[in-house]
């Protein structure tokens, strides 16, 4: 009997390890993954906010810089500022602005003609402007050439185009980089302390022209196998990066934030040591296996003693976690001993509850996908999530505006390229159109072969939807510009778009039937855009009289004068759009 008494505990405590020890097991380790999400996500943005912070300093650095140029252009070339005036004024501008000792005024030659300098300052500007620097500047003011290290550290020379009467001239400065150095120290000791972490700022050459340490930015040392920026070069920057991650290297393994800037193909990183970033979670994970080891000798203690009166209710926990194993969601377990064990079968009925309706929300969430499927308009998403949107045919009068863009000359583009090519430059265009449309709060309607529709004013009524379009659909041309540089460099060609943008009042909703639906526009407006994008110019943007008056002042328009439209008996009063 002694025998087989022991033998019955030795199980009992078995078992104990394994109901309590277990589950607990179970949920430490997911609060350990709870614990690490969150902790990633706070390094994230810790490590983003450094970024933007950066990002920023240096954004305001320029920001000045040209602020200070152009205050000195437009002094020298007012024609209601008397003569004796313009130098005064130019040097008052210079000297008001803090980190600007001097502007230098050029010809469109590049070739220096004067200098507006404070008294005392030894800051030498170049004796000439590279055409490079020159025709960027007259392309996307200002201009921003390669950073050098001057007398107070890392500078780069900024140059924006002065319009005169007759000529253009251009005006340039140093735009140090100082304070962005010396907010770089203050915010590394003031996130990081005295750890290894580092937070710094790299050209399109990789070269620090900020760095926590100063003693890199003032050399301009290379930044080319950091383990952030390993397959980074300027070109990557130029199309702009955003990287979250674990990055090994040689010192060990770093969590970092990589971003490119807006304004020139330089990217700021922030990284810190991943055991010093993930320390808390170590603890936490030290702590977790220590509740684990104390409760797996606390069951197998309580089990030698308690082994009789634990049987039933153990047997009936057992039972309940293979219900919950075999997902039968709908039993309960009833332990009514009054200690632990009824704390744990009160536990384990939470969680059998919790369990379905979980499931139950996610054949829900199953549900609303396939809904979802049949929407391409990204608006929609949240109102058909919270059933706030009815999946039913049928469309209600709306003021919109649409817009069409499509690529002139497709067919001899075509018939050029392989089709693999074309599919490529196409998938890359509507890429760029459609990032331009969300960016204005725009909904893509569709794709026709080498065209797309989109329209603004709907699912959410917008009071602004023509000026809306219209600044969308200078940004498509503006950024077709930059897009024309790969597609010249990877396929040789290059893409122009015709642009028509028309407003009006359309029938917007759920067209098709009941099996497939499509969420689009439907009504004269959708084919008056359509018109006037067919017989627009390549790179020419056509608006009708009433976008115009809806979009209001801020756009430049030459008006074309009454227009006959294909299937239209009254002209349409049309304007181009001069970006």
């Amino acid at each position: 009997m002694s025998k087989s008494r022991w033998g019955v505990r030795s199980k009992l405590v078995a078992l104990a390890i394994a109901v309590s020890a277990i589950p607990l097991a179970a949920v430490g380790l997911a609060l350990l993954d709870v614990n690490g999400d969150e902790l990633r996500l706070r390094n994230q943005e810790i490590l983003a906010a450094v970024v933007d912070d950066i990002t920023a300093a240096i954004d305001r650095s320029f920001d000045d810089v040209e602020a200070t140029a152009e205050s000195v252009a437009r002094a020298l070339t007012d024609p209601q500022l008397a003569d004796e005036l313009r130098v005064p004024v130019a040097l008052a501008a210079v000297s008001s602005a803090e980190g600007v000792e001097a502007v230098g005024i050029y010809d469109q030659e590049g070739r220096a003609i004067d200098t507006i300098r404070e008294v005392d300052t030894n800051d030498r500007l170049p004796d000439t402007l590279g055409d490079d620097v020159r025709q960027a500047a007259l392309a996307r003011s200002p201009a921003i050439a390669s950073p050098d290290v001057g007398p107070k550290g890392p500078r780069v020379l900024l140059v924006v185009p002065v319009r005169g009467a007759d000529v253009t001239w251009f005006a340039a400065a140093h735009a140090s980089l100082a304070l962005v150095q010396e907010r770089v120290e203050g915010i590394a000791v003031a996130r990081f302390g005295n750890t290894d972490s580092a937070v710094f700022a790299v050209d399109d050459a990789l070269r620090a022209v900020a760095h926590s340490d100063a003693q890199q930015s003032q050399a301009l040392s290379s930044m080319k196998g950091h383990p952030a920026l390993v397959g980074v070069s300027g070109a990557s920057l130029g199309a702009g990066i955003e990287l979250f991650g674990e990055f090994d290297g040689p010192a060990g393994t770093v969590v970092a934030a990589v971003r490119s800037l807006d304004r020139v193909p330089w990217a700021v990183v922030a990284e810190t040591p991943r055991d010093v970033a993930y320390a808390s979670l170590e603890r936490a994970r030290a702590i977790v296996l220590g509740v684990i080891a104390l409760a797996i000798i606390g069951a197998a203690l309580a089990a030698t003693w308690l082994s009789r009166r634990l049987t039933a209710p153990i047997d009936a926990l057992v039972s309940q976690s293979n219900a919950l194993a075999a997902r039968q969601f709908d039993a309960r377990v009833d332990v009514h001993t009054g200690d632990e064990l009824a704390v744990l079968g009160q536990a384990m009925n939470r969680a059998a509850q919790e369990l379905g309706d979980s499931e139950d929300k996610l054949r829900t969430e199953a549900e609303i996908r396939a809904d979802l499927s049949r929407y391409l308009p990204g608006q929609l998403v949240d109102r058909i999530v919270d059933r706030d949107e009815a999946l039913a045919l049928g469309g209600e009068r709306k003021n919109i505006t649409v817009i069409f863009a499509d690529v002139a000359a497709f067919t001899p583009l075509a018939e050029s390229q392989n089709a693999e090519d074309v599919v490529a430059i196409l998938n890359q265009l509507f890429t760029v159109l459609t990032e331009v449309v969300f960016r204005h709060g725009g909904t893509v309607d569709k794709f026709i072969g080498d065209c797309v529709m989109a329209f603004w004013g709907a699912p959410t009524p917008q009071t602004d939807h023509a000026r809306r379009a219209l600044s969308a659909a200078e940004d498509m041309l503006r950024w077709l510009d930059i897009a024309n540089e790969r597609w010249i460099r990877d396929y040789g060609v290059t893409i122009h778009l015709a642009i028509g943008v028309h407003t009006g009042e359309a029938i917007v909703g759920n067209f098709g039937s009941k099996s497939r639906m499509e969420y689009t526009a439907v009504g004269d407006t959708v084919n008056v855009a359509a018109r006037l994008e067919s017989i627009a110019r390549p790179q020419q943007i056509l608006a009708t009289e009433q976008t115009r008056r809806a979009a209001g002042p801020g756009f430049h328009y030459e008006p074309l004068g009454a227009q006959q439209l294909a299937g239209r008996l009254e002209p349409v009063e049309l304007h181009e759009v001069r970006p």
